[in-house]
């Protein structure tokens, strides 16, 4: 291949599986200018590498791959953040990838943005406090003044309230979830 089909190629690929693997990146980390971050190191990655991808393979999981990787890069770098996902959430959500990188993992993770922003500010408070790498449950119900049980039901209750919202939001769009 010559350079210049190189270049096309990925620009076809890259443009192709784009939303795919924002939407995966997205997933993991806290924010959108992180996740922004990790995409630009991505796509100079991807580049970087393209000679290793085999043509004919799936882009989007080589690529997903790649991005599994920057994403704990861009951990280390910013270890000091409270708001990190831990290494083992990242590799569950590394094998489960499926819903953000169907083909409408895009509108997935808009309307997962959406009722993130419409959750009552003390539900986001419990859950970034829930999902806080290295934090135990005990320490989330003391700081939170109730018990243990509370916690792990007001999550659930909120995890079902952001899947009902999520999935309203996708049958408003038209959306099959």
């Amino acid at each position: 291949m010559s350079l210049d089909s190189d270049h096309s190629e990925f620009a076809r690929l890259i443009a192709q599986h784009q939303r795919s693997v924002q939407g995966y990146i997205l997933a993991n980390v806290p924010s959108w200018s992180d996740a922004d971050e990790i995409w630009q190191e991505t796509s100079v990655r991807l580049w970087l590498e393209f000679d290793k991808f085999e043509p004919g393979s799936n882009f989007s999981a080589w690529a997903i791959r790649v991005a599994h990787f920057e994403i704990l890069t861009w951990r280390k770098k910013a270890s000091r953040s409270r708001l990190i996902f831990g290494d083992d959430l990242i590799e569950c959500l590394a094998s489960e990838q499926g819903g953000f990188a169907s083909p409408h993992g895009d509108e997935r993770l808009k309307a997962l943005d959406h009722c993130l922003e419409h959750c009552p500010p003390h539900q986001r408070d419990l859950l970034s406090r829930f999902y806080e790498p290295g934090r135990q449950v005990e320490q989330v119900a003391v700081t939170m003044k109730c018990s243990v049980d509370a916690v792990y039901k007001s999550v659930q209750r909120i995890r079902r309230s952001l899947r009902f919202c999520i999935e309203h939001q996708l049958q408003h769009a038209g959306v099959s979830s």
